[in-house]
């Protein structure tokens, strides 16, 4: 791979690599379930399939609970899946103002001298208010989110720029298979990953760099 500060475009995750969010997000998740009286083993399953399956949007989660865990009758779907995404996104909004951000991010980024965007499995609008209200907003040349696929976000981003001179930084499978769909470098970074060693396997193999802190990019 090229010297980190040779691309022209920057494409960063949110959770677990701007913000130390993950295990808040995994809670979050499980609370919404628990405040609707979901059985716990029911709940067990879904939390797992989450937490394996980190940067996927929440309706893709969601609809993969109501599908595969989740007893719910037919008519009554439609008013859980809202329940639930609600629920979830009023404590998405609160935790990332709370959540920490990762060490050493702020002047990494500052250092770079190309566009820089994110590409999240977060819903689109709740991100970007958070990043305001927080003032971080103003790192980005733009926000992007859910529910369109991390896989088009970048697509998006490439063709808006017209250039693949671009590397995606992220944490979880979703993120490494949306760069390589794309045809641009990836960077693991893995601190606060939830699928530590299968994204290390998958990134090293793949020819790709593995990190455990943001000052090892030079």
């Amino acid at each position: 791979m090229q010297s980190i500060h040779n691309y022209n475009i920057y494409i960063f995750d949110c959770d677990g690599v701007i913000l130390n969010s993950n295990q808040l997000k995994i809670d979050a998740m499980e609370e919404a379930l628990r405040d609707l009286c979901f059985e716990a083993p029911q709940i067990d399953q879904c939390i797992d399939y989450f937490r394996n399956n980190f940067g996927l949007s929440r309706f893709h989660h969601v609809d993969v609970f109501i599908e595969k865990f989740l007893h719910i009758e037919q008519n009554r779907i439609d008013t859980i899946r809202i329940e639930i995404l609600n629920r979830f996104s009023e404590q998405c909004h609160n935790l990332y103002l709370k959540a920490e951000i990762t060490p050493g991010f702020i002047d990494f980024i500052s250092s770079l001298d190309g566009k820089k965007y994110i590409a999240s499995g977060s819903e689109e609008s709740g991100l970007i208010k958070a990043f305001a209200e927080r003032g971080l907003g103003c790192l980005f040349s733009k926000i992007y989110g859910s529910p369109e696929t991390k896989y088009n976000l970048i697509l998006k981003i490439l063709t808006n720029e017209q250039s693949k001179n671009a590397v995606m930084i992220g944490d979880a499978i979703s993120d490494f298979e949306a760069a390589t769909k794309n045809n641009i470098d990836f960077i693991a970074y893995t601190p606060y990953s939830n699928v530590k060693d299968s994204l290390r396997l998958l990134t090293t193999n793949s020819g790709n760099r593995v990190i455990n802190s943001w000052s090892e990019i030079q």
